[in-house]
């Protein structure tokens, strides 16, 4: 009786890219400065490296990307080939923040839309609506402040949303 190979699919495709990868072991340690990542996806990477990584579970790692920032967190090796130019692994992402996630998914697919930016944007515009309509009422009502305050509350809630949404950051 035969046992039928697992097939593993994975949730996102492979992309070929060769990113500079630098890594150190679970105590800091450097491990290597010159790794070279690819076929890098948001859930992991292959590399090469010229330092020994056979008997490594964790390794802690930082892609520098082409726009020349980077990306760092915790991988766990899930597969190991030496061969005469170096060592050859797999890496599963085990800890990244979800900002660097959404940086390498950039990488590979192309800066996606900033529904953040819209967000602020749209908020700037309630807030000068808003307060063009109660503007507008203080001058109906001859500078009477009750009927333009609901109008006037309004720009201010979106006035200060947008300048939270603008300065807080991602994660």
């Amino acid at each position: 009786m035969s046992a039928e190979p697992s097939r593993v699919r994975r949730r996102h495709s492979r992309f070929l890219i060769d990113l500079p990868l630098t890594l150190w072991d679970s105590h800091h340690r450097l491990i290597d400065s010159g790794a070279s990542a690819h076929d890098v996806t948001p859930d992991g990477f292959g590399f090469e490296s010229r330092a020994d990584i056979k008997h490594r579970i964790l390794v802690y790692f930082e892609l520098r990307l082409p726009d020349s920032g980077s990306v760092s967190g915790a991988a766990r090796l899930a597969w190991h080939r030496q061969t005469e130019q170096g060592d050859w692994a797999g890496a599963k992402i085990v800890d990244i923040s979800r900002a660097d996630r959404r940086r390498i998914i950039e990488v590979i697919h192309g800066p996606s839309y900033n529904w953040r930016g819209l967000a602020t944007r749209g908020l700037i515009a309630l807030a000068l609506v808003a307060g063009g309509f109660g503007a507008q009422s203080l001058l109906d009502h001859g500078g009477d402040l009750l009927p333009a305050s609901p109008w006037l509350a309004v720009a201010a809630a979106a006035a200060v949303a947008a300048v939270f949404n603008s300065v807080v950051p991602e994660d």
